[in-house]
């Protein structure tokens, strides 16, 4: 879904400067809410401020084991390969989820990996 966003989203920096509210990167379309397990990404949106492209993430649903560690690096990697397009620097990303959880099948890993007894 984001990758033929992220190159119009490039565009808009470069070619008509910083102060936009439109830079806003949608997952999914119309025909989601119709699948079984839509994406849980749902948006990014951007924002050039002081120099620094920074992301606002949201997640409808968010798995903290498996999906938050993999998904924030992911979008980190995807900011920091932007803001170089755009020339420049990495600012921060706020992430947020109405669901975030964590499976049951992940609760003893958990509980192992963060010493929680």
């Amino acid at each position: 879904y984001l990758e033929k966003q992220i190159p119009q989203v490039i565009k808009m920096y470069k070619e008509d400067g910083y102060n936009t509210n439109q830079a806003y990167m949608a997952v999914g379309d119309g025909k989601s809410i119709f699948l079984s397990d839509p994406p849980c990404l749902r948006g990014i949106d951007t924002r050039v401020r002081d120099g620094r492209l920074n992301f606002i993430a949201y997640f409808r649903s968010w798995d903290l084991w498996a999906g938050f560690p993999s998904n924030l690096a992911a979008i980190q990697l995807l900011k920091e390969y932007m803001a170089d397009e755009i020339g420049v620097g990495d600012g921060e990303i706020i992430a947020l989820s109405k669901g975030l959880h964590l499976y049951q099948y992940s609760w003893e890993l958990a509980r192992v990996v963060t010493r929680m007894d």
